[in-house]
């Protein structure tokens, strides 16, 4: 099993030393190049209010959506539940639950979904609207299986099945998410390492109408595929002040989207008493996302969150989510 460890030390400095120069050499945003753009929508207020950077302290149910390996530090079975009031009230709901087999084992069994709500249809000769109206809607479900291979060193994976639905024009794919995490014995520090949303194109059913400066073109168009956005993580997190009353978590993390430039997320939280939370964080290179911030309160098995994002120019977010734990 020390073998397995030196691997994981060994993997997490090559990515370290080379990925900023596979980054740096690609430092361009290729935004509007993948599709299923819910999946990036995190789950978890507490991961949300650090600041998006939880991969390497997920010890929740929230983790199936943050870094599946971090279920191993879960206990017994774990329920969670959430409702976001995303941008352009767009309406997003989650919902998970964990159990733990044995000393090692843990499995789980989440989904999410996501309404537009009503959109008004407009076209090139009514463009303040025709009357009627269309929505989109999305789902996910999948499962999550982690695994302790040592009593330092866990590994995770999800499997999810994806369904859009464009006003009746539908697309199905699967997809899988793997992370790691590491617990490097050396002053609390931890390392994380994932890739999210790995997966075949997609291609949704039926045709459009395109349009070329304000004609339309003769006959119907099939729509092209997409990729999803597949996402890679690398985080570290350390607890710089634990007493038996109070402790004080940091954490720091790379992002690389398929979509756009790299993006550097960091975040803290206190806990007193391992009962009441408060939480910060700030997302550095994002379009639009700055800083987060949020509370939590945990008290016999069950927990509550809050998260609120500010999204600059767009409306910001809150998320509430209740937690079980029997």
């Amino acid at each position: 099993m020390r073998k397995i460890e030196r691997f994981m030390i060994i993997s997490v400095l090559l990515v370290g030393m080379l990925l900023p120069g596979v980054l740096l050499a690609e430092e361009f945003a290729k935004v509007g190049t993948v599709g299923s753009q819910f999946l990036k929508i995190p789950v978890g207020a507490r991961g949300a209010a650090m600041g998006h950077a939880f991969s390497s302290v997920s010890d929740d149910a929230t983790a199936m959506f943050w870094n599946p390996a971090g279920l191993t530090k879960t206990d017994k079975t774990n329920v969670t539940l959430e409702q976001v009031n995303w941008i352009a009230e767009i309406s997003y709901s989650a919902v998970g639950m964990s159990h733990r087999l044995n000393n090692s084992m843990v499995v789980g069994l989440f989904a999410t979904s996501l309404n537009s709500g009503n959109i008004e249809v407009t076209t090139i000769d009514q463009p303040d609207g025709t009357g009627e109206t269309y929505a989109v809607t999305d789902m996910m479900v999948g499962a999550s299986a982690s695994t302790a291979l040592t009593n330092k060193f866990s590994i995770g994976a999800n499997i999810k099945y994806v369904h859009e639905d464009f006003d009746g024009d539908a697309a199905d794919a699967w997809a899988i998410d793997v992370g790691t995490l590491y617990d490097t014995g050396w002053k609390t520090v931890r390392l994380s390492m994932n890739i999210f949303n790995f997966g075949p194109e997609v291609q949704l059913g039926g045709q459009y109408n395109d349009w070329d400066n304000g004609n339309q073109v003769a006959g119907m168009s099939d729509f092209l595929p997409y990729h999803f956005p597949m996402t890679f993580k690398m985080g570290m997190a350390a607890d710089p002040w634990i007493t038996n009353e109070h402790r004080l978590t940091l954490v720091a993390e790379l992002e690389h989207p398929n979509d756009n430039i790299e993006r550097y997320n960091v975040g803290g939280e206190y806990g007193f008493m391992e009962m009441f939370f408060l939480r910060g964080g700030y997302t550095f290179r994002h379009d639009t996302l700055g800083m987060s911030a949020g509370l939590g309160a945990n008290w016999n098995g069950f927990g509550i969150d809050y998260a609120y994002s500010d999204f600059g120019v767009l409306d910001f977010v809150q998320r509430f989510n209740i937690s079980f734990n029997f």
